[in-house]
């Protein structure tokens, strides 16, 4: 987990040129037990590894990868407090699109906003297979 902070800090830093806040907690939707009973039902895809195993994806729906990706948003010293809409789409190469309403202000540089959006859903991507709900 430290990891995944320490590459959101990074990304922050290079997308908006300043460290961004971190929040010491961890919301439900990053739990670790949450991650592994979300692929019940379904086996995950498995990725090759350079070592030549498998490694195994989990399975996220829509809305809880979508969860995950605004949590990483509203970590950032800029991000505005309400008027982020994080809405993922596509199977079974997913996406994620940042929609921005009039509630969040005037916002500086919208389009870095959404550039970091799939910054974030790129890494997520690489960890997780979007689940079919039903």
């Amino acid at each position: 987990m430290a990891d995944d902070e320490d590459y959101t800090v990074t990304l922050a830093q290079q997308i908006f040129g300043k460290a961004a806040a971190i929040l010491g907690h961890t919301p439900p939707a990053h739990d670790a037990a949450r991650h592994a009973s979300s692929g019940e039902g379904s086996p995950p895809a498995s990725l090759p590894t350079s070592d030549g195993e498998d490694q195994q994806k989990q399975l996220k729906t829509a809305t809880e990868l979508a969860e995950m990706i605004e949590f990483d948003l509203a970590r950032h010293p800029d991000c505005p407090k309400a008027g982020f809409r994080v809405t993922v789409y596509g199977w079974p190469h997913w996406r994620a699109m940042l929609t921005i309403a009039p509630v969040a202000g005037a916002v500086r540089n919208p389009q870095e906003w959404r550039d970091l959006t799939e910054e974030l859903a790129e890494r997520l991507r690489n960890r997780y297979d979007l689940a079919w709900e039903e």
